[in-house]
């Protein structure tokens, strides 16, 4: 679309003429050490692995009974081993 379509309906410029936008000037790329990429990685944020789980309710339940049924099986396990 050319700009001079803008002008030619006066409710839309009207409406458009509402808005003001301050446009920022890029910031120069300057190259990074090897430090500064270290520290950004090290800064990223991470993805959740059991996100997909705990979304829903029946994942929610399982990260809640999975460690209790592993802690309850390894205790009976050791119980039977030192008989």
């Amino acid at each position: 679309m050319l700009k001079d379509e803008f002008n030619k309906e006066d409710k839309l410029k009207e409406e458009l003429d509402q808005f003001h936008v301050i446009v920022p000037e890029p910031k120069l790329v300057q190259k990074q050490t090897a430090w500064q990429r270290f520290i950004r990685y090290l800064a990223s944020p991470a993805k959740d692995p059991l996100e997909k789980t705990t979304v829903t309710f029946t994942g929610l339940n399982l990260t809640r009974i999975v460690p209790l049924a592993l802690g309850i099986v390894i205790s009976i396990v050791q119980i039977w081993v030192h008989m």
